[in-house]
C-alpha cells in the first residue's frame, strides 16, 4: 500500500518519523470518516480495552509480557475523548514505542505523561491527524462549504469526524 502524505499536513514531520511499515497496514483506513479508530489498532496489533480508570486517567499504553501492546482507554470518559485517546496512544506506539514498558505510559486528562512535554504534544498532533486526516478534512469542507476548513464550522466538522470540537480546534490550529 502506498502512503500518500498531504505535502500541507501538519503533522507531516511526524507522519516521516512514524515506520513506513507500520503507516501501511492501516493508511487505507483513512479513505472513510470517521475514522475506524479501533480498526488502525487492530491492524498495528494493538489490543484496546475500555476500562474505568482513576478520574484523572484518560488512558495508557503498555507492553505486557506476552509482547503484546495494550491500550486501556477510560470508559467514564465521553465517546469522541475515548477516540481521541485511542488515537494518542496509538501515536505514542508510532513515535515513542522504544519508551513503552511493562509500567506503560499513563496519560492524565490533560494528556501529560511521564514522557517529556515534547513527546506528549508529538502524540496530541499525530492523535489529532489520526483522527481527522488531513485530506479527508479537506475535501469534507470544501464538499459541504466550498472553502477550506475554519474555524466558525468546527462544531459541523466535529460531528462528522465523531471528534471534540476542541481536538477539530487543535488539528486546526485554531
Amino acid at each position: 500500500m502506498v502512503v500518500n502524505i498531504p505535502p500541507d499536513d501538519p503533522a507531516k514531520q511526524l507522519w516521516l518519523r512514524a515506520d513506513k511499515a507500520d503507516l501501511a497496514k492501516f493508511w487505507d483506513i483513512f479513505d472513510a470518516i470517521p475514522v475506524k479508530v479501533g480498526a488502525i489498532a487492530e491492524r498495528l496489533g494493538l489490543e484496546v480495552l475500555s476500562v474505568t480508570l482513576s478520574t484523572d486517567v484518560s488512558g495508557l499504553i503498555r507492553k505486557r509480557e506476552d509482547g503484546i501492546y495494550e491500550i486501556q482507554v477510560n470508559n467514564t470518559d465521553a465517546a469522541v475523548r475515548q477516540r481521541f485517546t485511542v488515537c494518542h496512544e496509538i501515536s505514542h506506539y508510532l513515535l515513542h514505542r522504544n519508551l513503552i514498558d511493562a509500567e506503560g505510559i499513563t496519560d492524565n486528562i490533560l494528556y501529560r505523561s511521564k514522557l517529556t512535554s515534547r513527546q506528549e504534544v508529538e502524540a496530541n498532533k499525530l492523535g489529532a491527524a489520526m483522527l481527522m486526516p488531513w485530506l479527508k478534512i479537506s475535501e469534507w469542507h470544501y464538499e459541504n462549504y466550498r472553502t477550506p476548513p475554519h474555524k466558525e464550522n468546527i462544531e459541523q466538522i466535529a460531528s462528522a469526524f465523531r471528534a471534540s470540537s476542541l481536538a477539530v480546534g487543535f488539528r486546526l490550529g485554531i
